[in-house]
C-alpha cells in the first residue's frame, strides 16, 4: 500500500498540477488553445525553476526531501514560490498576458503567502490543500460533474497519512485551507473580474 500512496502522492503532487491548471483556467476563460498552451509553459519554467531550487536544496541538505516535508524547512521554500510567483507576474504584465491567468497568479501569491503564516503553527498539507482547491474551482467554474473528483481528496490524505509525511490534524487543516483559498479565488472572480 505503500507503493499506492507514492503514486497518488506523485501524479497527484502540486508541482505536476500546476501547469495543467494554468492551461485549463485559460481555456475555461475564453482563451484560444494555443494561447492556453503557451501560457501553461511558461508557467511550466518557473514550476521547474522551483524544483530545481528544491532538488538543490535537498542535495546540500537544507530539504530532508522534495515534499519539503519538514515544517521548520519551509521557510526557505515559501519566499522562494512569492519571488517566482512576482517575476510572473511581472512577466505577464509586461507581454500583456491573460487577465484571467493574472488574476489567478496573484490569487497564488496570496495562497502561498497564507500557508507560509499557517505553517508558522501547523504543518498543513499542502497536498491536500492544492487537490481540494483545483477540485472544488473545477466544480465551479467547470460544472457539477467534476464532482467525482472529490474522491481524490480523503484519498490523498490518507497517501499523506499512509506515508508518514502528515498526521490526520494536518491534512485536515491542508484541506480546510484549501477549501477556503478556493473560496477566495471564487469570490474573487465573481467581484473582480
Amino acid at each position: 500500500m505503500i507503493v499506492f500512496a507514492k503514486i497518488i502522492t506523485f501524479l497527484l503532487h502540486p508541482v505536476v498540477l500546476v501547469s495543467p491548471a494554468v492551461f485549463l483556467v485559460l481555456l475555461g476563460s475564453g482563451n484560444s488553445v494555443e494561447q492556453s498552451l503557451i501560457w501553461a509553459g511558461v508557467s511550466l519554467l518557473f514550476v521547474v525553476a522551483i524544483s530545481l531550487y528544491i532538488l538543490a536544496g535537498v542535495r546540500m541538505g537544507f530539504f530532508t526531501n522534495f515534499d519539503v516535508s519538514k515544517r521548520e524547512q519551509r521557510v526557505y521554500l515559501f519566499p522562494v514560490i512569492i519571488i517566482a510567483g512576482m517575476v510572473f507576474l511581472y512577466c505577464l504584465i509586461h507581454f500583456n498576458g491573460p487577465k484571467s491567468l493574472l488574476f489567478a497568479l496573484i490569487y497564488f501569491i496570496i495562497a502561498v503567502f497564507i500557508l507560509a503564516l499557517v505553517n508558522l503553527k501547523i504543518k498543513a498539507s499542502i497536498h491536500v490543500g492544492a487537490i481540494t482547491a483545483a477540485i472544488v474551482s473545477a466544480m465551479y467554474f467547470f460544472g457539477q460533474e467534476y464532482s467525482f473528483l472529490l474522491v481524490l481528496i480523503p484519498v490523498m490524505a490518507w497517501a499523506r497519512i499512509r506515508e508518514k509525511r502528515h498526521t490526520l490534524k494536518e491534512t485536515v487543516v491542508g484541506f480546510i485551507m484549501g477549501l477556503l483559498l478556493a473560496m477566495l479565488g471564487i469570490f474573487g472572480v465573481q467581484y473582480f473580474i
